[in-house]
């Protein structure tokens, strides 16, 4: 039983209205790493909270960087440490990335997607769905990458005409972790204007909000207490399909962890009893959320 309740006695003293609490934590003298940690979903029977941590659009910003008023920001040696740290601190957590975690530096033109993925292994994400920027060698290149993932790489609303990418995509994964069975599914963006013209022509995009109400009845029939949705189609209301109409027309979905239109929602958008989080690009900012649970 999943239900939002934001007057609950179990937040901290001092949380406000909303419960939702910012933190945000340095690393170092000059890196900020931001924290959203929303506490608002319950799940009865459980026996210990569940943290998520999720990234997105990284782009490929395995090193630090300086940009405007950002100075020393980002790194993934820095990810790690914040990672193994709340590792240690909670018992339970989610690792996941909303795509876009290629193309930006010379580390994708040089090692063309691999690192990025060893890294993500190194790290042990726990899923992650796909960006309009993995496709940017072609399919072939990013099924031969996705091979060496570790994790899952989940896009419910994509078809692919290489059969290569289509076995190494899957539309959901079920995770069970901590008395919580956890149903994890991916949106893509339409990648027309996105990528080059014979490269789109090999995926058919799929609408993500019919897409969307047929994997929450899949996962609901397979039991699932928590349903997340990793999505790259954006917060932009200018067009048709994003996260907050996906939001609105399938409101079973507790979690939307979003990217591609690198916006900072901190704290997290709130429709309905669902939570669309996103956390700005090139690893600047590193969201956690944490779900409580409560018996009723």
């Amino acid at each position: 039983m999943i239900r939002s309740k934001d007057n609950s006695p179990s937040f901290k003293k001092g949380c406000p209205k909303g419960g939702v609490v910012i933190r945000k934590r340095s690393l170092d003298a000059k890196y900020v790493i931001c924290f959203v940690l929303s506490l608002f979903v319950y799940v009865s029977l459980q026996s210990q909270p569940l943290v998520i941590m999720h990234t997105n659009d990284t782009h490929s910003q395995i090193d630090p960087y300086s940009y405007k008023s950002d100075v020393n920001v980002g790194g993934f040696l820095r990810r790690e440490a914040a990672i193994r740290e709340l590792r240690a601190e909670n018992p339970c957590t989610l690792l996941l990335d909303a795509g876009d975690f290629s193309q930006g530096t010379p580390y994708f033109n040089i090692f063309k997607g691999y690192m990025e993925v060893r890294l993500m292994n190194a790290m042990h994400y726990d899923a992650a769905t796909l960006g309009n920027h993995e496709f940017d060698n072609g399919c072939a290149a990013l099924a031969a990458r996705l091979k060496t993932a570790e994790f899952p790489v989940v896009c419910a609303n994509y078809q692919f005409a290489n059969k290569k990418l289509a076995k190494v995509i899957k539309p959901y994964v079920i995770i069970e972790r901590g008395g919580y069975k956890i149903g994890i599914f991916g949106l893509g963006v339409n990648l027309d204007g996105y990528t080059a013209p014979q490269i789109a022509r090999e995926v058919t995009y799929l609408d993500p909000v019919e897409t969307a109400r047929k994997m929450v009845a899949e996962l609901k029939a397979r039991n699932c207490n928590l349903i997340v949705c990793l999505s790259h189609v954006g917060v932009d209301t200018t067009i048709q399909d994003n996260d907050y109409e996906i939001a609105r027309q399938v409101p079973e979905i507790d979690v939307i962890v979003g990217g591609h239109s690198h916006e900072e929602l901190n704290p997290p958008k709130v429709i309905g009893n669902t939570r669309i989080c996103q956390m700005t690009n090139r690893g600047k900012c590193f969201g956690v959320l944490t779900i409580l649970n409560s018996e009723f």
